[in-house]
């Protein structure tokens, strides 16, 4: 896969995201599946009697689930796919495509863009990104980037 198609439009690399982690999601779905198959809400209602924890069985589940909707199948240039992965409505995806952009790195008011201001508040190191796309450019960048999120 290329750089330019693993970019989205802000400047982020989208193979770093959660959403986008093949291998989480299989697991996700592997570990739903075989819960499932062997029944252990039944085992967590008899555990529930000696340790007050499998109680919060069916909580775990429906967060189970949440994460399972995070999934993003596809990259930011490929197109809409999940809420939070690839939004449908994205408003930096459609000022780039409106203003004839390949992203916001293209735009000299980035920096005082309140939309990217907003996601760079879990991405803090977003306009280092933008910076090193304007200097080597859409496919060579991915390997100088900087840090996902906030928490790396």
């Amino acid at each position: 896969m290329s750089d330019k198609r693993n970019t989205s439009y802000c400047g982020l690399y989208c193979l770093d995201c959660i959403p986008s982690n093949k291998k989480l999601f299989h697991l996700i779905s592997e570990l739903d599946k075989n819960l499932e198959d062997i029944q252990f809400e039944k085992y967590a209602e008899l555990k529930s009697k000696k340790s007050f924890m499998f109680n919060e069985y069916p909580v775990f589940i429906k967060v189970l689930k949440e994460i399972k909707k995070l999934e993003c199948s596809s990259t930011c240039r490929d197109g809409p796919n999940s809420i939070l992965g690839c939004r449908i409505n994205c408003k930096l995806r459609q000022c780039a495509i409106e203003n004839g952009y390949e992203g916001c790195w293209e735009c000299d008011s980035y920096t005082n863009c309140a939309n990217l201001s907003d996601l760079k508040l879990n991405h803090p190191l977003l306009f280092n990104n933008i910076e090193i796309i304007r200097r080597y450019g859409i496919e060579k960048w991915a390997d100088k980037r900087s840090k996902h999120y906030s928490w790396d």
